[in-house]
């Protein structure tokens, strides 16, 4: 027999099936485009006209003079080179509601606060060495270093807070070793 009588039946079978798939399909018109549909018009939303509002004041134009938003292209070269002094060389006047953050933010920090921050937290990430751990008595190798005792520091936040008082009024409550825990320390605490 010849392949091309043997593919003609084969043929005619995969284009009825596809026929029937597309005609069981209630989407097909719209799928290709056959079928128009126009949008309805009870299903479209009107907006409410757009209104200026009633307190609104603009400065007159000058003629000639620079745009306010407009930056020249020195200023863009330097901004995208040098982001920092951009920043430092920006518009430092506040408006009432930066203002208002800042009052609501409480006092200034001490300055230096970052530094001491980070040094601190520099000292305490540092593990200590072998003899700073047989000598200490739990607490740190550095005999200024204290650590904050959370609880007393909870209550006076809150006694602050119910005073009307600043946050920072009062000395920082300090925890105090319980016990010692490493080996010289239990072997001293014996006598």
């Amino acid at each position: 027999m010849n392949r091309t009588k043997q593919a003609a039946p084969l043929a005619l079978i995969v284009l009825a099936a596809a026929t029937l798939a597309l005609a069981g399909c209630s989407d097909a018109s719209k799928t290709f485009g056959l079928d128009v549909t126009p949008p309805d018009a009870f299903s479209v939303a009107t907006e409410a006209p757009l209104s200026m509002p009633p307190n609104l004041t603009l400065a007159a134009p000058q003629p000639g003079a620079p745009r306010p938003q407009q930056i020249s292209s020195s200023k863009q070269a330097e901004e995208v080179l040098a982001p920092q002094t951009a920043l430092a060389n920006g518009d430092t006047t506040m408006g009432p509601g930066q203002e208002a953050l800042l009052q609501a933010a409480g006092p200034t920090p001490p300055a230096g606060i970052r530094a001491s921050v980070n040094r601190q937290a520099e000292l305490e990430s540092r593990s200590p060495g072998f003899i700073s751990s047989l000598m200490s008595f739990g607490g740190s190798a550095k005999s200024g270093d204290a650590v904050l005792n959370a609880g007393a520091e909870q209550r006076q936040l809150q006694e602050n807070a119910a005073l009307g008082t600043p946050v920072n009024n009062g000395p920082t409550p300090v925890a105090q070793p319980n016990h010692p825990t490493t080996l010289l320390g239990r072997v001293f605490s014996i006598f």
